[in-house]
């Protein structure tokens, strides 16, 4: 019988938990044909362009329709006033940014 290799874990990731876990997008609501059609008017009222960095965005996937108040904390889900375009990069920075603000307010 051969000899079976285990799987191999970085040395950084071995004690790192596993974060909770997370709904999907599906069950958060994004493949809803409303949750669709605001993102679609999203891009399109900001013409694909990122309003953090101003940067035209080449694709749908690089241009993000984010709510600028988060839904969590009490943001309409669908108004447009409350959606803005951004891109793949100030999206992540965004994100990080409220979940760091989130988990320093938690303590």
């Amino acid at each position: 019988m051969p000899f079976r290799i285990g799987s191999f874990k970085p040395p950084r990731l071995r004690g790192i938990k596993k974060p909770e876990e997370r709904p999907n997008a599906h069950q958060r609501g994004y493949c809803s044909n409303a949750h669709k059609q605001w993102r679609m008017a999203v891009l399109i009222r900001d013409a694909y362009q990122c309003q953090g960095c101003k940067k035209i965005c080449s694709g749908k996937r690089d241009a993000h329709a984010d709510h600028i108040l988060p839904i969590a904390e009490g943001g309409a889900r669908y108004d447009l006033e409350n959606g803005q375009c951004l891109c793949a990069a100030c999206h992540a920075r965004k994100t990080l940014r409220e979940n760091r603000n989130a988990d320093s307010q938690s303590d």
